[in-house]
């Protein structure tokens, strides 16, 4: 390893969280919905559409990192 750096490993997790809107737009999440009618420029990825970060889902994902002992990492 190349000196003065540190090898860092982390893990990504997927997994689904009890919210009534998707993670960067307002759009319902239905289960059973009709096909793509839970959709808007942000989902759909269209030029422009800038997305917004779900607060809920930050929120739940928080507590669940530490209800399982793990560290969560700042800026």
């Amino acid at each position: 390893m190349k000196e003065g750096w540190e090898a860092v490993i982390g893990m990504e997790i997927h997994t689904q969280l009890a919210t009534e809107t998707k993670i960067f737009c307002g759009c319902r999440v239905e289960f059973g919905s009709e096909p793509n009618s839970n959709t808007c420029p942000v989902c759909l990825g269209l030029p422009g559409a800038l997305p917004v970060l779900n607060r809920g889902v930050v929120e739940l994902g928080a507590r669940a990192a530490l209800a399982l002992g793990l560290e969560i990492q700042g800026k």
